[in-house]
């Protein structure tokens, strides 16, 4: 069972409750179509291509690279006529007193097709489909939340809890994907075998970022706070959120296994570790879980209860991490906030398809999944559920 074959496989809609609209507004409104891009890559484009400072693009939700994707964006002060590259298209709707910001998004509509099905798959499939409407499924954080770890690399923002500012710039400037354009593999390999020869670095630099960052170490070449406070805040806070995501993921897969027992969970593996789907629960469970929300870490954090307490001290602990040290006290544009998060969710209108020929796997099938899920839930966690992976290579 596949997904993610084709990139009209995935097709995502935000659903944004968009602000009044006014002719004296000084934020325009676009609606953003693409594929193949992900969010941020759009706005870097849009902040070199009409030399437009990042911190006046505002947008409420970061959307899936690897797919077909529809979302708002407002930029201020500027009016674009409409763009129209080979990955996306940008069209102004309106203009507004107010930007668009995520306070405003209501969730996601997913159509997904999932491929390379045999006829033996589909009870075992429908049965999932049940007991995930009935009983909905964790709230994780997906796999495209994590892509900074790929091929070795750490989480960032780990190195700078632990204040190893050198560690963290080896992360952002020499750690690469295999999904990274090959100019910046290239550029990230010969960092990384040019360490400390900061000049000779620059000059392969892709980038306005980089070339920011490596013109600074060119000059203070010791001084990497400095430095790290040179990476873009957006892509900064991103790295943040990648760790903090993580251990939220840690925290609410243990959280689940202390109510379950290993029978009535599944295992799996995914690429910032290893978590656990419960099948099915009791009503007083469901109940009891569906009022649970877990918090991101800071270094004010709170709990609902001490059992939650408990059990984030233990993912610090095999961290080997304070968490007075998550302050951040040397960086200054970016930081860990708490913010709370439902640990389960269930899904709104979740349809399928008729199983039908599937045109690319010869002799199987494909059918269509439709359903709706509140911001910040990824339809990636819902279909790992389902038993689909994504298509390799």
């Amino acid at each position: 069972m596949k997904i993610k074959s084709r990139p009209q496989d995935f097709v995502v809609e935000e659903l944004l409750d968009l602000p009044e609209f006014s002719e004296d507004g000084n934020h325009f409104i676009y609606r953003l179509e693409k594929k193949g891009l992900s969010t941020f890559e759009v706005i870097n484009h849009l902040v070199r291509r009409f030399q437009i400072h990042d911190k006046k693009i505002n947008f409420a939700g970061m959307k899936d690279k690897y797919a077909i994707t529809s979302q708002y964006l407002s930029i201020m002060g500027k009016e674009l006529k409409k763009i129209k590259e080979k990955n996306f298209t940008l069209a102004l709707i309106g203009r507004s007193v107010r930007h668009i910001g995520p306070d405003l998004l209501r969730g996601n509509r997913f159509r997904i097709t999932v491929r390379d099905l045999g006829k033996g798959d589909i009870p075992g499939l429908i049965n999932s489909l049940e007991e995930v409407s009935r009983y909905g499924f964790p709230n994780y954080f997906g796999e495209q939340r994590f892509g900074s770890i790929r091929h070795g690399g750490s989480f960032l923002a780990k190195r700078l809890i632990l204040n190893d500012y050198e560690g963290a710039l080896r992360n952002y400037l020499s750690i690469w994907s295999s999904k990274d354009r090959s100019i910046v593999k290239e550029f990230k390999k010969r960092v990384s075998e040019k360490w400390g020869n900061w000049g000779e670095c620059l000059k392969f630099s892709p980038g306005s970022d980089e070339r920011r960052v490596l013109g600074y170490l060119k000059d203070y070449p010791k001084d990497f706070v400095g430095a790290v406070n040179l990476i873009n805040p957006r892509l900064l806070s991103l790295f943040i959120a990648a760790y903090q995501s993580y251990l939220w993921n840690r925290m609410t897969s243990d959280l689940i296994k202390s109510y379950l027992s290993h029978g009535e969970l599944i295992t799996f593996h995914y690429i910032a570790g290893e978590a656990v789907f419960y099948k099915i629960l009791s009503k007083r469970l469901l109940d009891e879980l569906l009022g649970i929300e877990i918090p991101l870490l800071d270094h004010k954090v709170k709990f609902q209860n001490g059992k939650m307490e408990e059990i984030a001290e233990r993912v610090i602990k095999k961290e080997a991490l304070e968490i007075e040290n998550f302050r951040l006290n040397k960086i200054k544009k970016a930081f860990f906030k708490s913010v709370l998060r439902r640990l389960i969710v269930i899904p709104e209108g979740l349809e399928t398809s008729e199983p039908a020929p599937d045109e690319i796997n010869e002799s199987r099938l494909k059918l269509t999944l439709s359903f709706v899920l509140p911001s910040g839930s990824y339809a990636t966690v819902l279909l790992r559920r389902l038993g689909f992976r994504k298509e390799e290579g």
